[in-house]
């Protein structure tokens, strides 16, 4: 099929972007290219330590894969190199993500472009051209609240819980912005009677959706806590595949699809569609990556009831276009592949 590489790809956001568990600026993210002819197919991937990944890792394993993928054929035989990967008993569970979302967008990317079509007509689906939510990261009250004020752009704001002040921050988040509709994430930040506490304030703020306010362990006290409050509760480190959704359905009311835990394109449409059979609502999110990476999970966007699309947006520079902008609405390119290319 086509031969295989990986080339790092260093980010930086354009303020510390700060969630329960820890706070950076630098992401180290790598670009999964295949070359084939004079076509270069390329996804990224976005390894995260909670979930038991590296770059050096994901890399390393790569270069060891090289020579099986070069006589794979098209989207196809690479999604299903990428299932053997998921089933790797001897590796973290689910077995390498970030790199099986980057090989599988880069396969895809590859076979748009050598059909010269959009991946999004490819997979049978409409344009996708969608509104995301813009993420307030942790950091101090006087900084989220300036980092509010200067996403107006915004109809959506998703702002990070599981602080010493976050309901204050909030309600004084509710004050300054009526007219913005707020999500809120907790990434397993919270106790179960915090959390109960914390559901109850923001049901009164009016809040959207309210993503992992438990640790994903925390089966039995999400139980207890769904019972107790009037939110929608999604689950996000609770489900990176279809094989966790079946043991939390019952708990929450959607979930979290991202192509960098679900392992890639096909693993994350076919999550959508096991979520929306069991009655689910699904918000299409990602981690912080450039648009390369959006624009793998921008050709789903369209079957999601609500996107979080904006790990672009927070950084300082875009190494990736491609991806129409216009305040929060992102439309995907009607280019072939994934339909963006390197900035410069």
């Amino acid at each position: 099929m086509a031969h295989a590489s990986a080339r790092e790809l260093d980010l930086r956001t354009a303020a510390p972007f700060g969630i329960s568990r820890w706070t950076h600026s630098e992401f180290a993210d790598y670009v999964v290219e295949l070359r084939a002819g004079e076509h270069v197919g390329r996804g990224e991937a976005a390894p995260n330590r909670r979930y038991g990944e590296s770059r050096e890792e994901g890399m390393a394993v790569l270069a060891d894969l090289a020579p099986e993928i070069a006589d794979l054929e098209g989207p196809a035989g690479v999604e299903a190199l990428c299932d053997r990967l998921a089933a790797d008993e001897g590796a973290a569970a689910p077995a390498w993500p970030a790199l099986r979302a980057g090989l599988s967008a880069a396969a895809w990317d590859l076979a748009g472009k050598q059909a010269g079509e959009p991946v999004w007509r490819m997979l049978g689906l409409e344009r996708p051209s969608v509104r995301t939510s813009y993420t307030i990261a942790i950091g101090a009250p006087e900084e989220m609240l300036a980092q509010a004020r200067a996403a107006s752009a915004f109809g959506t704001l998703k702002v990070k819980l599981g602080f010493d002040g976050d309901l204050e921050l909030a309600q004084a988040l509710a004050r300054e912005l009526p007219q913005t509709t707020f999500r809120y994430d907790a990434n397993e930040g919270w106790s179960r009677e915090r959390a109960a506490a914390s559901l109850a304030a923001l049901a009164e703020l009016g809040a959207e959706l309210v993503e992992q306010p438990l640790p994903a362990a925390d089966v039995e006290g999400m139980a207890w806590l769904k019972e107790r409050t009037s939110v929608a509760l999604f689950a996000d480190e609770s489900v990176l595949t279809i094989d966790e959704l079946d043991a939390v359905a019952e708990l929450y009311d959607g979930v979290v699809v991202k192509l960098s835990k679900a392992g890639g394109i096909a693993s994350a449409f076919a999550l959508v569609s096991a979520c929306t059979g069991r009655g689910l609502r699904v918000l299409l999110g990602c981690m912080v990556e450039s648009s390369l990476g959006i624009a793998a999970g921008l050709q789903l966007a369209g079957l999601a009831d609500h996107v979080d699309l904006d790990g672009a947006l927070l950084l300082a520079d875009d190494p990736f276009t491609g991806i129409a902008v216009e305040g929060d609405l992102l439309t995907a390119s009607n280019e072939p592949g994934l339909g963006v290319r390197p900035a410069e």
